[in-house]
């Protein structure tokens, strides 16, 4: 079994939308009070689900169509696995858990036969590190939005120019444990790999990011932090939150994160830090660094 641990995902979007709330007009997820922005944990699991896709791994949620070309429910999709490998309710579970990677590490809801899987690894909200500007953007399109029009039609959309993220994912060998669900350490290396990879690979007119530091603190027991939150984000030049462009303008210094880890020592067992060739990073801690 793995050992519990904890990740500081930090990561930039740059002329993008990095989550649209569909209540909102599809306007970047944004904090009202603060005027930071959010990105939900699914989006996240997205980028990470599409890259195991990519790999050939077995994923559970993800959009399918049937012969018909209708999308598949919850409910179908498991009644063709049970049929492809001629599973009962009763080794569903099981089945599931051994050969889809998403459900080992994130969990599922299974609505037919009914299944709760807690996962061992959460991924919460994210949050932007300082307050971002969003635009809206509007131009000529190609075509004409029908037939018999003199005009091409008009396309629309909300961006924000540059924004700076951090992430917060924990694995708890204890939720693992109590569901009997065995996370190997080859399990979590490909969670990594699919994070930084995932968000690296997905490019679309409306997404556009980059990881630039992912922070993994392995414990030798369960005596997490619970949020790892120890940066600080040093601004060059005297700009404005709102005027941040791109990584260069920042300093992110991890003083606080060495002062976590001196405090700590006898319960964190490895520190591996994965950096991004941009990133300006200070005060670094004693770590295995990689290069994202």
């Amino acid at each position: 079994m793995a050992n519990t641990r904890e990740y500081l995902l930090i990561w930039d979007s740059t002329m993008a939308n990095p989550n649209g709330d569909m209540l909102s007009e599809n306007k970047p997820r944004i904090d009202e009070s603060t005027g930071q922005l959010e990105v939900s944990d699914v989006r996240i699991k997205r980028y990470v689900r599409d890259e195991w896709i990519k790999e050939g791994k077995d994923v559970l949620v993800q959009t399918l169509k049937d012969d018909k070309g209708k999308i598949l429910s919850c409910q179908d999709m498991v009644k063709n696995i049970q049929a492809k490998e001629n599973l009962d309710d009763n080794t569903l579970l099981e089945h599931v858990l051994n050969n889809y990677i998403d459900v080992k590490l994130f969990g599922a809801v299974i609505t037919k036969p009914k299944r709760d899987i807690m996962g061992p690894l959460q991924v919460m909200w994210s949050k932007s590190l300082h307050e971002a500007e969003v635009k809206f953007m509007q131009g000529n399109a190609a075509y004409a939005s029908g037939s018999g029009k003199e005009q091409a039609s008009i396309w629309s959309k909300y961006i924000s120019p540059y924004v700076l993220f951090k992430t917060y994912a924990i694995y708890n060998e204890n939720v693992a444990k109590v569901q009997n669900i065995n996370v190997e350490e080859e399990d979590l290396e490909s969670f990594k790999k699919a994070l930084i990879n995932g968000l690296k690979n997905y490019r679309s007119t409306s997404k556009n990011q980059m990881p630039r530091v992912l922070i993994e603190i392995i414990y030798n027991d369960n005596n997490i932090d619970g949020e790892l939150d120890y940066i600080d984000v040093v601004y060059k030049e005297n700009i404005l939150p709102t005027e941040l462009r791109e990584i260069s303008q920042v300093e992110i210094d991890l003083i606080k994160l060495n002062e976590y880890i001196e405090n700590k020592k006898d319960s964190i067992k490895t520190v591996n830090i994965y950096k991004h060739g941009k990133v300006n990073l200070v005060n670094e801690p004693d770590a295995n660094i990689k290069t994202i």
